[in-house]
């Protein structure tokens, strides 16, 4: 959800719009204007078809926004911020600052879903009957809502976390075990199964003849396996990281070089003796910048001998850095969004330590072989789809 564009704010909450949901507004705007509304209406002309898809195509992604500020709504309700609603190829996505707190709201934020879009359905559906063989364009829009948000709150009610009826699952799952991360992987192992099933399905009827519908059903299936073992993931690496900071987790004994190092020693001795992805270059305890194994790829094999440190190392003033007291979840997270390997942890300026990916998912694989299960956790940020 990164290269989303924020659109609006509403009830405080900023409302995004990803660049995949343009394609989908696009296919879904040709496939009513070309194909749904010609087969049923045949009197129109080509320019009411094109209108009445793209009215409808807009209005249909205006029913998901609400049914996600449904979503948002209640859980603002129950305390929990939600700063963006983000809308994208399928659907939308309310991200919450943590999980719920109880098994109760969790169940609450997730139906509040699919009970608005039945809602929607009833009201359109009712204003279709109310004008039909009157205004034709307008009944055809209210119909399609009518059926699209039925079809999106039965869906969505199906158990294939992080879908709503997922959320619901592990709020029952969750209620019966009284452990949050126990609820997770159970709702996740169903969500993979129902992921899996999509994608054998999609093929069935690829097979048969379906292109279209057999690839976007096994498409579904391929994002909402991947979703929910994501989402497991997250829970996962949240339960052993909500209470740690950058200090408790980083590495002490990091390697440094002097300026004028050559390439070739850093390769031979740091990087493939003693498996090292970066070095601080410093000097008389101060700290210059950082080199890095991209660093070094950059420069020609045959001139790594006679290349210092100094000459491609990334200055301490274009590297990123992180405070000794940030939160460890956080420098994960911004890890992944940065793409890189290792942050540099500064105390008052000084660098202390050196973070890494690598060592903070084993620190995480560790935890989770040492620790019983536990209750709920409440982790700093969750998507809700």
């Amino acid at each position: 959800m990164g290269s989303a564009f924020k659109v609006g704010r509403v009830f405080g909450i900023v409302i995004e719009i990803h660049p995949s949901w343009l394609l989908i507004l696009a296919f879904l705007s040709w496939s009513l204007s070309d194909g749904l509304f010609p087969d049923q209406y045949k009197s129109w002309s080509t320019a009411a078809y094109w209108a009445t898809g793209i009215t409808a195509a807009v209005l249909l992604f205006a029913t998901v926004l609400i049914h996600e500020l449904a979503h948002a709504l209640v859980a603002k309700r129950r305390g929990l911020d939600v700063p963006r609603i983000t809308l994208f190829i399928f659907g939308g996505v309310s991200h919450l600052e943590r999980q719920p707190s109880s098994a109760g709201e969790e169940f609450q934020i997730a139906a509040a879903g699919p009970a608005t879009s039945l809602v929607i359905a009833a009201i359109t559906g009712l204003g279709g009957l109310l004008i039909r063989g009157t205004v034709e364009q307008l009944e055809a829009i209210c119909f399609y809502l009518a059926f699209v948000n039925v079809a999106l709150a039965v869906f969505n009610i199906l158990p294939g976390f992080p879908l709503d009826g997922g959320r619901v699952l592990r709020s029952i799952a969750w209620k019966r075990t009284g452990s949050f991360r126990k609820a997770t992987r159970i709702a996740s192992s169903v969500g993979e199964m129902f992921g899996y099933g999509l994608i054998i399905l999609g093929f069935i009827i690829l097979l048969t003849g379906g292109l279209l519908d057999g690839l976007w059903l096994a498409f579904i299936g391929w994002f909402l396996l991947g979703a929910a073992r994501n989402e497991a993931a997250g829970t996962q690496l949240e339960g052993v990281l909500s209470r740690l900071t950058a200090r408790q987790v980083m590495r002490e004994d990091f390697r440094s070089v002097t300026p004028g190092t050559p390439l070739q020693e850093i390769v031979d001795d740091l990087m493939v003796g003693h498996g090292e992805r970066a070095v601080i270059v410093a000097n008389d305890g101060g700290v210059l910048g950082i080199i890095t194994v991209n660093d070094i790829r950059a420069v020609p094999r045959e001139a790594w001998t006679n290349t210092p440190a100094q000459a491609v190392m990334t200055p301490r003033a274009n590297v990123l850095t992180v405070e000794a007291n940030r939160p460890a979840l956080e420098v994960l997270m911004l890890i992944g969004e940065k793409g890189l390997n290792q942050v540099p942890v500064l105390d008052d300026g000084r660098m202390v330590g050196l973070v890494t990916r690598r060592e903070i998912l084993e620190r995480v694989q560790l935890a989770e072989t040492l620790r019983p299960d536990d209750g709920a956790q409440e982790p700093s940020a969750a998507p809700r789809g």
